[in-house]
């Protein structure tokens, strides 16, 4: 299947507004940096997604770090139960504590994310749900992940992309160990699907420095790049 358009959302990929006294509300801390924002960032996505130049393939990344706002949870997220939705209040023994005035200002920033993957996306286009995760959250090499709901990719964008990462290599998980994709609601029908990719199929360990020996058939990059191309028009 071709799309009429590939919308890469990159939502997890910057560290901008933590030293910033009115968005963040952190104790920031160099654990905090080190074992918490290193570890949960989604680091060189715009190096991993962007090896088509097709004027058909759009990105919208988020501005500022998910520890401002997690412009992918949902509008009352069941993660808001653990201080974990749009705006976080908890993670990993750290508390925010965001002044009522602020949240507001916070919600806005969801509202633009979503807005700009609305006004890019169109009819017959594919949500392109770009991430990265830490490698000890899971033994694959690469999670696919979808719902299973009207903006399910068809069997052919699935098997094309589970196919050509194990054709070279890759362990290849199917909504494991993160399951689903981003929607944004659109007037009409587009499909949606998450592409993660383990940290240490990249990344050298310990740092955020790029691999240089991957130890692939070929890198994580180049097959993202052939997928894209395969699926846009």
């Amino acid at each position: 299947m071709k799309y009429e358009r590939i919308v890469l959302n990159e939502p997890h990929a910057s560290i901008e507004g933590l030293h910033d006294n009115q968005l963040s509300f952190w104790n920031i801390d160099n654990w905090f940096i080190n074992e918490i924002v290193l570890k949960w960032t989604d680091w060189h996505t715009d190096y991993l997604f962007h090896g088509n130049k097709n004027e058909n393939v759009r990105t919208v990344r988020f501005s500022y770090s998910r520890f401002i706002v997690d412009a992918e949870r949902l509008w009352n997220d069941p993660l808001e139960e653990q201080g974990q939705g749009i705006l976080y209040r908890h993670f990993l023994g750290y508390t925010r504590e965001i002044p009522h005035k602020q949240e507001e200002v916070l919600l806005n920033l969801w509202r633009w994310h979503q807005e700009r993957l609305k006004n890019n996306l169109c009819a017959d286009a594919l949500l392109l749900d770009c991430h990265s995760f830490p490698s000890d959250m899971g033994e694959v090499d690469i999670c696919i992940g979808f719902n299973e709901d009207w903006s399910k990719p068809c069997k052919e964008t699935i098997e094309m992309t589970v196919n050509l990462f194990e054709e070279n290599g890759y362990k290849v998980g199917i909504n494991n160990p993160y399951s689903n994709s981003e929607t944004t609601d659109c007037p009409f029908f587009y499909q949606s699907m998450m592409l993660e990719v383990n940290k240490k199929v990249y990344m050298e360990d310990g740092t955020i420095r790029l691999r240089h020996d991957t130890g692939y058939k070929k890198t994580v990059r180049d097959l993202i790049t052939n997928l894209i191309t395969h699926l846009v028009v």
